[in-house]
């Protein structure tokens, strides 16, 4: 059925049936509250205007009246605001879903081209200097890819596991993540589109211009969702990251057997632990001790990235320690913006659960 707002007293038309004038004003106070795309708000309120339709034809098969069938049918829709609320929330979630996958594709496809870029011979003159084009994609990329796995998870699995909506704290958590993740891959970006000359050979060329091309469109689309993420609820109380984190292993756990099972395990495994080496867990405790766990985990990460040279006996300790430093300032910039510090003051007691699955 077409839809077409007229004014005066004419009513509202769908199909060939003529509505009242109040299923007029609901549609054209839930298209001014409509926060969407023009050609989305249009759709949304034709399909409306369609069930409004089939609503009303229904009571009026009953024996009600015109007015009679449209007040019934409007109380059935409810308030058009908080319906155009409930479009509005679905449309902003979408929009995290799309920039999450788009920003983690765009860091894992900078990530294989700046380690292309690493193992093969450099441009004559790399701009704007060697040091700036080898140093931002090795560091900058990796920000931006665990920033866009935080905001997928937060606004992809978490969600698809817990089977909840995603709203308030955790939504301005992963709009931080996107947008955390955007602002890392623009430097990217510029370095990689200010190489794309002729005298750079094609078969370097090809990453650095997937990455010129494809790293704006990514940014763009984590800004736009992440400024999108205050109509989802207000962010200042609710869960953060660990919360989540442990919420979406439970309902993990609870839906795969074997998942139970490793749970289970790990939170045995982490009590025996804390039992034999409590001052030693301390420093793998992310909640209650968020300092000394991104201590330890950085310099796991600088040995594990070298792991391959001290195999063979060849160690760059200095490597190592940049790593480690670079993990550790991550963390120490970005661990409260993206929810991963905890909350001390409100987790007192000494954990019996693994540290991320403690509450």
């Amino acid at each position: 059925m077409a839809v077409v707002l007229g004014g005066g007293r004419r009513g509202l038309r769908s199909g060939g049936l003529t509505m009242p004038n109040s299923t007029r004003d609901y549609l054209e106070t839930l298209l001014t509250r409509l926060c969407v795309g023009a050609g989305r708000r249009r759709r949304i309120v034709a399909e409306v205007s369609d069930h409004l339709a089939e609503s009303i034809e229904e009571e009026r098969r009953g024996g009600a009246s015109p007015e009679e069938a449209a007040e019934r049918a409007l109380a059935r829709f409810g308030d058009p605001r908080a319906l155009a609320a409930e479009f509005n929330a679905d449309f902003v979630r979408h929009s995290l879903t799309r920039a999450a996958w788009a920003l983690v594709g765009c860091g894992a496809v900078t990530f294989a081209a700046a380690g292309l870029a690493l193992n093969t011979a450099p441009p004559a003159r790399p701009w704007p200097s060697p040091l700036v084009f080898y140093a931002v994609p090795e560091l900058l990329v990796q920000v931006a890819v665990v920033c866009g796995l935080n905001g997928l998870f937060l606004s992809v699995v978490a969600p698809w596991l817990r089977g909840t909506a995603l709203a308030g704290r955790p939504a301005a958590l992963a709009g931080r993540s996107l947008a955390a993740a955007a602002v890392a891959l623009l430097p990217v970006g510029v370095v990689a589109a200010g190489n794309l000359r002729p005298s750079v050979p094609f078969a370097e060329r090809l990453p650095l211009a997937v990455a010129a091309i494809s790293i704006p469109i990514a940014v763009y689309a984590g800004l736009r969702a992440a400024g999108r993420t205050s109509w989802l609820g207000p962010a200042r109380h609710g869960e953060d990251t660990l919360d989540v984190i442990a919420a979406a292993c439970r309902a993990l756990a609870d839906r795969v057997p074997v998942a139970g099972r490793i749970l289970r395990f790990a939170e045995a495994l982490w009590r025996g632990a804390r039992r034999r080496a409590p001052r030693l867990t301390r420093w793998l405790d992310l909640r209650h001790h968020p300092w000394r766990a991104a201590a330890t985990t950085s310099v796991a990460a600088g040995l594990m990235i070298k792991a391959p040279d001290l195999l063979i006996g060849d160690p760059d300790f200095i490597a190592v320690g940049i790593e480690a430093v670079a993990v550790f300032g991550c963390f120490a910039v970005l661990g409260g913006l993206l929810g991963l510090r905890g909350d001390p003051a409100r987790d007192t007691p000494e954990p019996e659960r693994a540290p991320v699955l403690t509450g």
